[in-house]
């Protein structure tokens, strides 16, 4: 009898026993499983958050010891007038010189925050830009309007994508340069604390990787969220505006293309395609290039050397017209298309439609154009005028950004 008592204790303590050994089991492996995760997303990202010190060679050859220490980057910005500014740099070229420096600036700062400099090298940091500054602004505007589409538009806020585009290319430009800049300024600042950071130091947080991806990268990821809130709204309201203005253009060329494009996509579940779509667009384009005669034209005489100078604006695009059609359009039991889709393809095959036309050099073919038919109307009024009078075509040096945008890509495509 007290056998079987003792056995049947002895199991009951077995049975509460085992439970409190499992549930230890599971709450030290989510334990574990916790620690290794925030242990993991620590050492791949490492954030400001954190006091680092790392080891730096010093210009005299000796070990220094460089602390990073925690610092917000100040995103406070007027992103309207940014976007205003972006959209037509030519238009707002003051204002785009002080947002380079304004935005250079900041980043700057934060980097000297970053990196704990003394007040007086924070000091150098401001002063070392400023000589940089003259060249940096002329690279920053150069670049930008080289790849910004200005001749388009109206074609960029009817497909919801003139800001954002404009965001992207300044991130495009900045990206370029950013890394470049920092380097400069602080190895230079940073000499005249004892440091250089030339010197390739193990582990170290580099004053460019804290430039891009605390300061740079998120103020425009933010720029661009409200770069897309402002296309919408531009599209929206081109819809119900009626424009009338008197223009002073001369079309000289014209360009007739056929352009077809075909897409296919897929929806994935589990790793397998489970539905297709087929989609197939086609479009003709009409593209003209001219002069906007109300931005340069001028008729000079220099009675002395027997020469009528005229000078004309340089040669852009004046109109292009895409006409696209939907020739297939097969859609999958589960739907994967959605008017960005295309709104997508039509820009796609407008911006290739435009590169063919400057691939064919008609740029400089409209100035044989127009300068055969200036001369059509004014060799009669010239001989009138004595023998011995010549018309000389002349150009004004302003920056066209279509022209130079495609030069640069056959640059580097040769």
């Amino acid at each position: 009898m007290s056998e079987n008592v003792k056995s049947g204790a002895g199991s009951a303590v077995v049975k509460g026993i085992g439970p409190i050994i499992l549930f230890m089991a599971v709450l030290g492996i989510a334990g574990m499983i916790i620690y290794k995760t925030f242990k993991g997303a620590g050492s791949e990202h490492p954030t400001s958050r954190h006091t680092k010190t790392t080891t730096v060679i010093g210009k005299d050859g000796k070990k220094k010891k460089m602390t990073f220490v925690p610092a917000d980057f100040d995103l406070n910005m007027d992103e309207d007038q940014i976007l205003s500014i972006l959209k037509n740099p030519e238009k707002h070229k003051k204002e785009f010189d002080k947002l380079v420096y304004n935005i250079n600036i900041k980043v700057l700062k934060h980097v000297a925050n970053r990196m704990d400099l003394p007040k007086e090298l924070k000091k150098e940091v401001e002063i070392e830009y400023k000589h940089h500054h003259p060249y940096m602004k002329k690279m920053y505007l150069r670049d930008f309007e080289r790849l910004q589409d200005t001749t388009s538009s109206l074609y960029k806020i009817w497909y919801n994508n003139q800001a954002t585009s404009s965001v992207k290319l300044f991130n495009e430009v900045a990206s370029k340069y950013t890394c470049y800049l920092v380097d400069l300024i602080f190895s230079t600042v940073a000499e005249k604390g004892g440091y250089d950071l030339l010197k390739k130091n193990k582990d170290m947080q580099t004053p460019c990787g804290i430039a891009l991806e605390e300061a740079m990268y998120p103020m425009l990821d933010r720029l661009e969220k409200r770069a897309a809130i402002d296309d919408f709204s531009a599209s929206k309201g081109l819809l119900e505006e009626k424009v009338e203005q008197t223009i002073a253009e001369l079309a000289v060329m014209e360009v007739r293309d056929k352009k077809a494009i075909d897409k296919k996509l897929t929806t994935k579940f589990l790793g397998f395609d489970v539905s297709s779509t087929n989609v197939e667009i086609s479009a003709i384009s009409v593209l003209k290039v001219g002069y906007k005669l109300d931005r340069q034209f001028s008729v000079t005489l220099k009675p002395r050397k027997k020469e009528v100078i005229i000078t004309l604006p340089q040669p852009e695009i004046l109109s292009h017209e895409v006409y696209p059609r939907v020739d297939k359009l097969d859609i999958g039991w589960m739907k994967n298309l959605n008017k960005k889709d295309f709104n997508d393809y039509f820009d796609s095959l407008r911006e290739a439609f435009r590169e063919d036309a400057y691939n064919s050099h008609i740029f400089e073919k409209s100035k044989g154009q127009i300068e055969n038919l200036l001369s059509m109307m004014l060799d009669p009024v010239v001989q009138g005028m004595g023998s011995g009078y010549k018309i000389i075509y002349r150009y004004h040096k302003v920056y066209d950004d279509d022209l130079h945008r495609m030069k640069k890509k056959r640059k580097k495509k040769k």
